[in-house]
């Protein structure tokens, strides 16, 4: 990675005013992107006729390298869908002259590598076997190249200065007097050489310091910020001698172009593309000096620097390429655009932004308390206001990109330029998912605070720990009824976790000797965003300071229906071993029940899928779909005996003719299990289908209770297995010391002096 004090500003050479407004507004044109500038560079180098063999050298070095970049992403693309579809005849061809093409590359051209992308941040387990996305970036450009391009200029300019000899031979030509030897030559320390000669005759003859100058090392970097660097140095050489290197003919087509030039709709697109992105890519920059300003200054600490910039180098690295990729489509026409390339070569390092949209909010709150000390006259950010806007900019970049691929797809059809509408497809999807990952770290990160909040907010969690029911993924106000008609709707806090549903009741102030529970009907509601689900933007906050009364809770392991309704409703139908039942959930409208319902399937997916593979793989391990006595007395919708009286005139209980047996003949009475001392245990022990009952003392240990209880039912045979079932509803093995503590913790959060084991031979 870069040093964060080399940071370069050549982008940012017009600014001189300290104004935020006037930066905010800049308008950014060709003369501050980096692939005209090399252009430029390139134009200007063309006028010494010696520098010319060099140039051309370093144009077949390029070339390799592309197609060498081009090759790796044919590859990667192969292996990402293996077997599912033949090849294409043209990308047969094309991969077949990739390959002829890259047979002459030599190690050398892969020396460099992008040490300014992260690899842990990039990081995705379904290529690691093969790919590291790292290897896929041999260029200055990302993706792969028009058929008509052979490279970019950028790479070409990089590859002529680590030839070493063209700097001598450019400084020389500005400094006749005082030539540098010229060795040309491909031993790679001889290059270093000469660039090091260069460098010692910038400093002797030209008055550079060294904060001013490059490295040898920054010379054979692959990283944008140090290639910079040396491209700094150069420009200021060639500005030197204005009489040597002079423009022949105009920058771009972009100043060859009259006003009344036509633009076809799609040139239109591609141009607000390109427009839009070298903007983007300078309000990166000026985020980097501003961020520099901060280090500088020694102003706030490296933490908060990370929480307000996370990964800015190597996100300004990356969009660099990417827009050089973006102006080297721009120039040549619609059919042989690769935009669609683009992005599928750039989805994985478009997680470099994951940081950054996590850390968003914290960010923006950090900004909004803490601003006056990180703000100076001095600083090209000199507005709250504004700081916080340029903060906003990646994101809102990031959601931009699906509308401008939804527009270029939508013109390739109606053209019918089908050559690369496939790639422009799956750029779209590739958008799209990027987009949807953004908004659920956003999400989680406001879940997390949520949950946080609901910690304080209810009054009594009756030994429950919020810290095992799984990722918050929904929370509403909802209207909860049952199919009786004669039972009026009542309105719950409901909170939807990856492995429970819990109702809430507000709680308010008594008013009144007789009233200290009221349900406010008059609440607003709120959802929040399902991962992977797209969401309405209409989510109201729900009240975050009043207190809850917890009244009960369904395990979604227990969920045996989910049936959509009239009025945007849910009928909801679970079943416990003692009860079963059901309820409706009425939201506010079809999107957020379609949401839920959706969540709610695809967690009972997973269930069923992870007790399909428990039970092929141990049949004595059941899933609670599979045991008839896979839930304790305590598993079922309520929380405890109080809490089932709360809510069962919510939803009702029903008791099949099996568990009314088990009921008259197999419960424990309430009055005998209280009168347990409270220094003794009592353990019901699940056996072939038979119940067992002892004490034990809560000072024994676990060798002593498993001894008694295998004493117990020694008549069985030789007892190899007990497990308990924790407040999850997942079965656990009885078997260590720290297992029993974590039982007895359990029975004393939730007031219970009754434990269910079961017992296998």
């Amino acid at each position: 990675m870069s040093n964060p004090a080399s940071q370069s500003t050549i982008s940012l050479r017009s600014v001189v005013s300290n104004s935020t407004q006037q930066l905010m507004n800049k308008k950014v044109s060709e003369e501050d992107s980096l692939y005209h500038i090399c252009l430029n560079v390139k134009k200007k180098l063309e006028c010494l006729p010696q520098l010319k063999p060099y140039l051309n050298l370093a144009y077949a070095s390029a070339e390799v390298a592309s197609d060498r970049q081009a090759l790796l992403l044919s590859q990667m693309d192969q292996q990402e869908q293996p077997e599912q579809q033949p090849q294409s005849p043209q990308n047969q061809s094309y991969s077949s002259m990739i390959s002829s093409s890259t047979s002459t590359a030599t190690p050398s051209d892969s020396e460099v590598r992008p040490n300014s992308i992260s690899s842990s941040t990039i990081d995705d387990s379904e290529y690691t076997n093969a790919f590291n996305m790292e290897d896929t970036v041999l260029t200055y450009s990302m993706g792969i190249l028009p058929i008509s391009v052979d490279c970019d200029p950028v790479t070409q300019l990089s590859k002529l200065f680590q030839q070493g000899s063209p700097l001598c031979i450019i400084f020389n030509s500005v400094k006749p007097h005082c030539k540098l030897p010229v060795v040309s030559s491909d031993d790679l320390k001889i290059c270093k050489k000469s660039i090091y000669d260069f460098i010692m005759g910038l400093k002797l003859h030209f008055a550079f310091n060294d904060e001013e100058l490059f490295t040898i090392t920054d010379v054979f970097s692959n990283s944008t910020d140090q290639f910079i660097r040396v491209l700094d140095v150069v420009i200021a050489l060639l500005n030197s001698a204005p009489q040597i290197f002079f423009r022949s003919t105009p920058q771009s087509p972009e100043e060859m172009s009259q006003p009344n030039t036509y633009l076809s709709d799609h040139d239109k697109i591609v141009k607000e593309f390109i427009e839009t992105e070298r903007k983007y890519v300078h309000d990166l920059e000026l985020l980097s000096k501003y961020r520099q300003q901060l280090l500088e200054n020694q102003i706030i600490s490296s933490e908060e620097l990370y929480m307000l910039f996370p990964n800015l180098n190597e996100i300004i690295d990356f969009q660099r390429r990417f827009l050089v990729s973006l102006e080297i489509n721009g120039q040549v026409p619609a059919q042989r655009q690769r935009i669609g390339a683009l992005f599928m070569h750039s989805k994985h390092f478009f997680k470099l932004y994951e940081p950054w949209s996590i850390g968003q909010n914290a960010a923006i709150n950090f900004i909004s308390s803490s601003f006056d000390k990180i703000q100076s006259q001095d600083f090209v950010i000199g507005n709250k206001m504004e700081l916080q806007s340029f903060l906003l900019k990646p994101v809102q970049r990031l959601c931009r990109y699906p509308l401008l691929l939804k527009d270029l797809l939508k013109l390739s059809v109606k053209s019918k330029a089908d050559v690369n509408i496939k790639e422009l497809q799956t750029a779209l999807e590739i958008s799209k998912s990027i987009a949807r990952s953004i908004n659920e770290n956003q999400r989680r990160t406001e879940n997390h605070e949520v949950v946080k909040k609901l910690y304080d907010r209810v009054l009594n969690w009756k030994g429950y720990r919020i810290a095992k029911f799984g990722e918050l993924l929904y929370f509403d106000k909802v209207n909860i009824s049952t199919n009786n008609s004669n039972e009026p709707e009542k309105e719950f806090e409901v909170y939807l976790f990856e492995k429970i549903i819990i109702l809430f009741s507000e709680v308010v102030q008594k008013k009144s000797s007789t009233r200290s529970l009221k349900i406010k009907t008059n609440s607003v509601s709120s959802s929040t965003h399902v991962p992977g689900v797209n969401s309405s933007s209409n989510s109201i906050a729900l009240t975050g300071d009043s207190k809850l009364d917890l009244r009960g809770r369904i395990m979604i392991v227990n969920l045996i229906e989910l049936l959509p309704i009239d009025n945007h409703s849910l009928n909801i139908t679970w079943e416990s071993a003692k009860e079963q039942g059901n309820f409706i959930l009425k939201f506010r409208n079809e999107e957020t029940r379609d949401n839920w319902m959706s969540c709610l399937q695809n967690l009972l997916r997973q269930i069923r899928s992870e007790s399909y593979k428990s039970n092929a793989t141990a049949s004595t391990d059941r899933s609670s779909f599979s045991s008839p006595y896979s839930h304790p007395h305590y598993s079922g919708v309520s929380v405890n005996s109080c809490a089932a009286r709360q809510i069962s005139e919510v939803i009702p209980k029903q008791l099949n003719h099996h568990q009314s047996f088990e009921h008259d003949y197999r419960a424990i009475s309430e009055n005998y299990k209280y009168s347990i001392p409270e220094s003794m245990l009592m353990v019901r022990v699940s056996f072939n289908s038979d119940f067992y009952t002892l004490l034990v003392s809560m000072e024994a240990d676990i060798d002593e209770v498993l001894v008694i209880l295998k004493k117990k039912l020694a008549h069985a045979g030789s007892i190899c297995k007990i497990k308990y079932q924790d407040e999850d509803g997942d079965f656990v093995m009885l078997e260590s010391e720290d297992d029993w503590s974590v039982v007895k913790d359990m029975l004393k959060e939730s007031k219970e002096r009754m434990l269910n084991v079961w017992a296998f031979i």
